[in-house]
């Protein structure tokens, strides 16, 4: 009797011009389940408007408890549902007192909307780059994000504690958007391949898009941010320099 082919690792699986409709089936759900999340987490940003700075640890704590537990829980389990409800509720908390300064500094909310929609459109590019791209290739950049978040979490430590650097924390903000967007290529092939593989875990899986994409709004917003802050202080040091101008 011939051996039955193992259709994991049979390298047509690993062309991802060729998905099976299961996949595209899963991958429909991921998405869309990543879209629920988006809307929950901006709902829990409300919520942390009237939690105050407390928000962010509450938020914090909140989003890692539930994230663990998803890990635990098994595939199958229901209440793994619940536990992206929370995480996602959890997330929106803990970023709102951030959301808030941006809003204080930028009443028009143009950093916000810009954040977003570069979040989103890298998160795209990088989505379909995966879709496209060899499955090695994307193992490569997988390794080299992986490589540079631990470079890049040592070197925010020692800009933290000894250099205190705005040049480094610009350079952690654009390596990290680099970072991030590898990672959003890298997951994607992982949720294929784990999909071939027959693991449709739909929470599991919107839950590291969504970090991926989260994680990729929070470096927009800084960037956009520090720009906004750099620009107004130029303005302000140009009128200090024509006050002076018009005393003399």
């Amino acid at each position: 009797m011939s051996e039955k082919p193992n259709h994991y690792y049979n390298s047509s699986n690993y062309n991802n011009n060729a998905l099976s409709r299961p996949v595209r089936r899963h991958l429909v759900n991921v998405y869309l389940t990543l879209a629920a999340m988006c809307a929950i987490a901006t709902f829990g940003s409300h919520i942390g408007d009237y939690l105050g700075p407390s928000g962010t640890s509450i938020g914090s704590v909140g989003a890692l408890g539930s994230m663990s537990m998803i890990r635990f829980t098994s595939i199958n389990s229901n209440s793994r549902w619940g536990l992206l409800l929370a995480y996602s509720i959890f997330s929106g908390i803990a970023i709102s007192t951030f959301i808030s300064f941006i809003l204080n500094w930028d009443p028009t909310g143009n950093i916000v909307f810009l954040s977003l929609t570069s979040a989103a459109l890298v998160f795209l590019g990088f989505t379909l780059s995966a879709l496209t791209s060899s499955r090695r290739s994307t193992m490569y950049v997988g390794a080299l994000a992986s490589s540079a978040i631990s470079v890049l979490l040592w070197l925010s430590l020692a800009n933290i504690f000894f250099f205190q650097s705005s040049n480094l924390f610009s350079f952690e903000l654009y390596a990290g958007l680099l970072a991030f967007a590898g990672f959003v290529m890298y997951d994607t092939q992982m949720i294929i391949d784990r999909a071939n593989a027959g693991i449709m875990d739909i929470p599991g899986h919107a839950i590291e898009l969504f970090m991926d994409l989260y994680a990729l709004f929070v470096r927009f917003a800084n960037i956009f941010l520090k720009k906004e802050m750099e620009r107004e202080n130029d303005k302000r040091r140009r009128q200090r320099g024509g006050f002076r101008l018009q005393r003399e």
